[in-house]
């Protein structure tokens, strides 16, 4: 085996996951010492430790130097080459890593895609042979469709030189910078590790690993083991508090810097804080902690009292319905929904019935915005009651097939059916799922997945059920059960899929062109792996 050094420091990402993997690195910290020490025909890489700032230079007699004495080089994210700056530091926004050869030797595959999150890159025309390249392009986990026109090399040879091999970014920033998926990244620096003459199986100590293997027998000390961790979490991360009020912030940024932090998102949303109410209140219920049962009982009081999110004119259409953000009057009925079935759980966990009015407000409020088969406008603004009253709405034949908007109003409808009596909650919801369930599944209007709409219909149901008892609503029932349970993989997750493309609200994207400039599935083809935790399987299981 051929000499190698690491121009880098002890802690580099790459070092890393070399000790982990049993192989112990010649490290050198400075780049002419390197190329001093260096045997004849020996490799080097020279990492970029300082990354996004960029610091080694690449210079022609370095360069020189590698040659005269048959090195062979990886050299990343140079500010110069052969005494040539390259270009200025730019970011990526939408482009993802895709490989372009058969360098890795099948791992990763030519097509494939990857994630450097955060990318920054500097931009060289000395790159040739391009192994990696930037392209903004559709694909869940390859190439969709014909490789993009306009794309950025980021790993190749140095004028075609194979034993200079260049990359314009850091793809030694692997555990940092959360690069995904794992298993390809292995074989990222297999490949390269092994054009310079080392031939190792890697592997590295994750920062986001799973709690469970896939085929592992989950315990009900896990469940609560689980459910305290996920309280706890928001309590230390998306807790907030203004003067005597609590709220709950959104979350956090999809998107992941280079170093692999991702940014609050401050949206203060009536449903996110509903949730997170219920979510204390239930933790509070099983502690018995009085410090969470106080933020739960503030949280949902600010929501239902307070001008930014409540509607409290009587004369208005909007009388009852509950902003869908702070000081923003728009009413989405399945946010409403979410507000609505969270205070119903809290008001019973706790017992807190100061709820009640501001609970039966909401409900009809939002029943008087429901047309007379049950549906109701996906989305209604105050923009919407300048030309039209409630009324004019309570009155249309309106029919919308989407179980995501749609379903959670039933829920909640047959549920304050069961509590008050008023017969109309549970007319207008049996109409409404039986136009459904007739149409179900293929010619439901599905949002980002088929799934999910079949996810969301299980509620509903579910309630439908208990009210009634009646054989053709468990048939209903287990026409969705039994439609997420075809989905179900063997450890559990629930694949996305869809059918008919053309109902998609928001479908894969048709072209390279159309990626990111929308929200859309997970997914690019049903054959996709992937299961989508936020709109399938929390609706499945909370049904």
């Amino acid at each position: 085996m051929k000499d190698i050094i690491f121009c880098t420091r002890s802690n580099n990402d790459l070092i890393k996951a070399l000790k982990h993997s049993g192989y112990k690195p010649k490290i050198s910290k400075n780049p002419e010492d390197a190329i001093k020490n260096a045997d004849y025909g020996s490799s080097i890489l020279f990492l970029a430790d300082d990354y996004p700032t960029a610091k080694f230079e690449l210079s022609k007699s370095i360069i020189d130097e590698i040659r005269s004495k048959k090195i062979k080089a990886y050299i990343e994210y140079p500010l110069s080459i052969n005494d040539i700056k390259t270009e200025e530091p730019i970011t990526i926004k939408y482009e993802r890593a895709i490989i372009q050869n058969d360098f890795f030797s099948s791992n990763p595959a030519k097509n494939s895609i990857c994630y450097i999150n955060g990318c920054w890159y500097r931009y060289s025309e000395m790159i040739t042979d391009t192994s990696i390249s930037l392209a903004k392009a559709a694909g869940y986990d390859s190439l969709a469709y014909d490789m993009p026109k306009e794309s950025i090399p980021i790993l190749g040879y140095l004028n075609g030189n194979k034993d200079i091999l260049i990359c314009t970014t850091s793809l030694s920033n692997f555990i940092k910078g959360r690069y995904s998926p794992y298993l390809r990244w292995i074989g990222i620096w297999e490949g390269i590790l092994k054009h310079l003459g080392l031939n190792i199986e890697l592997s590295w100590q994750s920062d986001i690993e799973f709690m469970h293997e896939s085929d592992a027998h989950v315990t009900k000390k896990d469940y609560i083991s689980a459910f305290r961790k996920n309280c706890l979490w928001s309590y230390n991360n998306i807790l907030t508090k203004m003067e005597d009020s609590y709220f709950a912030i959104e979350g956090y940024q999809s998107d992941i810097t280079y170093d692999g932090r991702q940014f609050l998102r401050l949206s203060n949303r009536g449903d996110c804080n509903l949730e997170t109410a219920m979510q204390f209140g239930l933790y509070a219920s099983y502690t018995n902690n009085p410090e969470y049962e106080k933020i739960a009982k503030n949280m949902a009081t600010n929501i239902f009292t307070l001008p930014s999110f409540a509607n409290t004119d009587p004369s208005s259409s909007m009388y009852g319905l509950t902003n869908w953000y702070a000081n923003g009057k728009a009413f989405y009925g399945d946010d409403n929904a979410r507000v609505m079935l969270s205070s119903l759980i809290l008001r019973n966990t706790l017992g807190f019935k100061d709820l009640d009015e501001y609970i039966l407000k909401c409900v009809f409020g939002n029943l008087r915005t429901t047309g007379k088969l049950g549906f109701r406008r996906m989305r209604l603004d105050d923009g919407r009651f300048k030309d039209m009253i409630w009324k004019d709405y309570y009155n249309e034949d309106f029919i919308h097939l989407a179980p995501h908007y749609q379903s959670y109003l039933w829920a909640v409808y047959l549920w304050a059916y069961k509590m008050t009596g008023v017969e109309e909650l549970y007319t207008k919801s049996l109409k409404a799922i039986e136009i459904t369930m007739d149409a179900f599944p293929d010619e439901l209007i599905w949002t980002n997945s088929l799934t999910a709409e079949i996810a969301r219909m299980i509620l509903p149901l579910c309630i439908l059920y208990k009210v009634t008892n009646k054989e053709e609503h468990k048939k209903w029932l287990e026409k969705a059960v039994y439609g997420i349970i075809e989905y179900q993989q063997p450890c559990g997750a629930i694949r996305d899929g869809f059918k008919d493309v053309s109902k998609g609200r928001y479908p894969p994207p048709k072209t390279n062109e159309d990626y990111g400039t929308t929200e859309a599935s997970l997914i690019q083809n049903n054959s996709d792996p992937a299961t989508d935790l936020m709109y399938t399987a929390n609706w499945a299981f909370i049904g």
